[in-house]
């Protein structure tokens, strides 16, 4: 297998494993320097358990979307998706930008991977933003029902 495919779904497993719990406050960011590997994988932690959460309020709401295309289920679904696959592209592409080490045993960066680091570090804090305001929205419309 890849060694890549073999990373990603190790990096995968990791963030499932390592948070199941839920935040104390529900929108408070990781109280890490977010610029730092640890504070980059901090936030991947945090939401990555919320993908099967994601999952369900999709599923839940595509009888309603179904019956009416144009309605706010449709689009609740389709932000999901965006978050849903927002996160699978960021983990691409740290898995394609930093090493295992780098990653997962905190080896010293280069001032080009640390430069690196604060994209991702940007990257991962908008997708986090995109799963929580779309999981937000998609539960607010359930409970309109």
């Amino acid at each position: 297998m890849n060694k890549k495919l073999v990373f990603l779904l190790l990096l995968i497993a990791s963030g499932a494993v390592s948070c199941k719990g839920e935040t104390s406050t529900k929108n408070a960011e990781p109280k890490v320097d977010r610029y730092t590997m640890e504070g980059v994988m901090a936030v991947h932690d945090e939401v990555m358990p919320k993908m099967g959460q994601m999952a369900k309020l999709s599923s839940a709401l595509k009888p309603l979307a179904e019956a009416a295309p144009e309605g706010p289920e449709a689009k609740a679904i389709e932000d999901l998706k965006v978050a849903h696959e927002a996160m699978m592209t960021w983990m691409k592409e740290i898995g394609d930008t930093f090493s295992h080490e780098e990653i997962m045993k905190g080896a010293v960066l280069s001032a080009e991977k640390k430069e690196a680091l604060r994209i991702e570090a940007d990257k991962i804090a908008e997708v986090r933003r995109l799963i929580l305001e779309s999981i937000a929205n998609a539960e607010g419309l359930m409970q309109e029902d």
